[in-house]
């Protein structure tokens, strides 16, 4: 059995670099960093990370989604305040009174969304603000002020982040685990297999553009090779009556239903027996959304996705267990080196 521990310092800092929907540039940079030297690399006219590990028999292509929510500045304002829009699934709850950082042409910009203060909410009115009645403080009084700190339309921006360990590392707290700890668990899943024999040819991939439609993986699907795939992303967790049993910390989680995919069962069924007879935890639940699975499936691939247990998904405070990143990175390793019926 492969020993594997979570480095939380590497999963920092890929949680901490942005990288929003079609401005991945600095995240796909830090991936590469820690991969390049493992096979044979490539990026596509896309933006998504292909690394060739070779192997044996048929090919097994494995991706997470490398994008995290984000916003894009739509205007600036003859008061300096910016609106901006949405990229991802983004609760217009969670908006106000948040710190954001923007990615300007002079570096970064921070800024605060802006809240009335209950004091001058005379009305007591209690509803969500829309998002696109929302506004940036940078701290500009002009719109000349303001595009002189580098901030441009069109420019992205992320939230800031905090990082929180609950129970002393038991769990941990951040905003970008969906799906940065996917991202980070094949990047050592990559580690791990670079000089080790494979049954099935490896390829690893990081793909661009989920959270706005998968279209990173509906590129890679329509002209890849791969004899079967496997998604790596978060799942939202916990509503019974949807996600079963699933609980954070008992294990990865087998996909099998949601909203545009159902798991191939021939592969469900192999991710199953590894699990079992390596003493892996795995959970079976179905969830909302869907994964980058559904584009591999909808051009005829046959997939599967496997899912780390996310509490406070698309919040602030997503909160991950370590100990479930571990065994997702266990079981993709055996898959490899231990192959499956594909």
């Amino acid at each position: 059995m492969v020993e594997f521990k979570t480095n939380l310092e590497l999963l920092k800092k890929l949680v901490y670099t942005p990288g929003i929907p079609g401005y991945e540039d600095q995240i796909r940079q830090a991936i590469i960093s820690e991969v390049k030297n493992l096979g044979d690399l490539s990026v596509d006219e896309h933006g998504n990370i292909i690394l060739d590990l070779g192997g044996n028999g048929k090919t097994l292509l494995i991706a997470a989604h490398m994008d995290e929510l984000g916003l894009v500045v739509t205007n600036i304002f003859d008061d300096g305040l910016l609106s901006f829009r949405k990229l991802g699934g983004i609760d217009d709850r969670i908006l106000p009174a948040r710190h954001v950082r923007i990615l300007g042409e002079k570096g970064e910009v921070h800024g605060v969304i802006n809240f009335p203060s209950p004091h001058l909410n005379f009305e007591k009115d209690q509803n969500v603000i829309p998002w696109h009645k929302l506004r940036i403080f940078i701290g500009a009084e002009s719109r000349e002020e303001a595009e002189e700190t580098g901030v441009y339309i069109g420019a992205p921006a992320v939230f800031i982040k905090h990082w929180t360990l609950l129970a002393g590392g038991k769990a941990v707290a951040s905003r970008g685990f969906d799906d940065r700890a996917g991202t980070y668990a094949l990047v050592e899943l990559a580690k791990l297999l670079e000089d080790t024999e494979k049954k099935h040819r490896i390829v690893i991939a990081w793909t661009v553009k989920e959270e706005i439609g998968l279209w990173g993986a509906y590129a890679l699907a329509a002209k890849t090779r791969a004899d079967a795939f496997i998604a790596v992303d978060t799942m939202a967790c916990c509503r019974p009556e949807i996600t079963g049993r699933m609980k954070p910390g008992r294990g990865p989680a087998l996909r099998l239903i949601d909203n545009a995919y159902v798991a191939n069962m021939t592969m469900a069924n192999e991710m199953k027996r590894i699990a079992k007879e390596n003493n892996i935890p795995l959970q079976v639940a179905t969830g909302g959304g869907t994964t980058d699975a559904s584009a591999f499936q909808r051009l005829g691939i046959q997939a599967v996705a496997l899912g780390i247990p996310l509490l406070n998904t698309h919040t602030l405070a997503e909160t991950v267990y370590p100990s479930d990143i571990e065994n997702i990175v266990k079981l993709l390793y055996n898959v490899a080196v231990k192959g499956i019926n594909i």
